[in-house]
């Protein structure tokens, strides 16, 4: 086996604390060759002539008998295989069939047997002219969407975020807070709550921007005041949103979301 000693290529790719041979086990011990037979003659083997007396190599010689000519066809000797009662007087047209016909098989094929249908998997296509071959009414395939109530959608967004936004809708001294708090409870819907959060906070953002560009636009308006008056639309704008995005996922039949 490889080791670091073998060079380089063979070294780990993290350095040992410390190179130490590996424990094993002592190696088997093969068993001993067979040695060869010592029992070989030193002597030379010896031939002995057969006692027989030996042909003539006169005899061995073949006859030099006349061989085949090969511009002269062979000739076909008659067999029982190949033998007919009267053979054809002329030479046969190739594009003629066979004037005799052969043995029939009916007693070497048996009787063909009547297999069962096979099992279709799945049913086959219904027969035309039936209902189920016509195709079904577009009612029964896309079925409507639940009903809706607005009780049903108030209740999915959560009093914690309706009420706050219903108070700034109303009252500007206050609708800045309002608007934040209803922020901060999106937490509490199940339905989309990240989609509700998201658009709570930009409308949140945008308002407060508007009061920053105005004050610095007018430095005798105050703060508060502008910021009142963006956050009583934002309150109306975040309500609407928050009713339609929970709506949305009322109607599609979508599942609360997991906490």
């Amino acid at each position: 086996m490889a080791s670091w000693t073998d060079g380089p290529e063979y070294a780990p790719t993290v350095r040992p604390t410390a190179f130490v041979a590996p424990v094993a086990g002592a190696l088997v011990e093969p068993e001993p060759r067979q040695q060869a037979d010592d029992a070989v003659p030193d002597a030379e083997p010896t031939f002995e002539p057969p006692t027989e007396p030996a042909p003539d190599l006169r005899e061995l010689v073949p006859s030099a008998a006349p061989g085949r000519n090969p511009n002269l066809p062979f000739e076909t000797i008659t067999t029982p295989i190949t033998a007919t009662e009267d053979p054809p007087s002329g030479p046969r047209d190739p594009r003629l069939p066979f004037a005799e016909a052969g043995p029939p098989l009916s007693g070497y094929l048996a009787a063909p047997v009547q297999q069962p249908p096979p099992q279709v998997n799945p049913a086959p296509f219904p027969a035309p002219g039936t209902p189920q071959w016509f195709v079904p009414d577009p009612s029964q395939l896309f079925a409507p969407p639940p009903q809706v109530t607005i009780g049903q959608i108030w209740k999915a967004a959560t009093n914690w975020v309706m009420i706050p936004l219903l108070i700034g809708m109303f009252f500007a001294a206050i609708s800045p807070v309002a608007l934040l708090v209803a922020t901060v409870s999106t937490t509490q819907i199940v339905y989309r709550r990240k989609s509700v959060r998201k658009a709570a906070g930009i409308i949140w953002g945008v308002a407060l921007a508007l009061t920053v560009l105005t004050v610095f636009a007018d430095p005798t308006a105050a703060f508060y005041d502008t910021l009142a008056i963006y956050s009583l639309v934002g309150s109306w704008a975040a309500a609407i949103a928050a009713l339609a995005i929970v709506g949305s996922a009322l109607r599609n039949g979508e599942p609360p979301d997991q906490l």
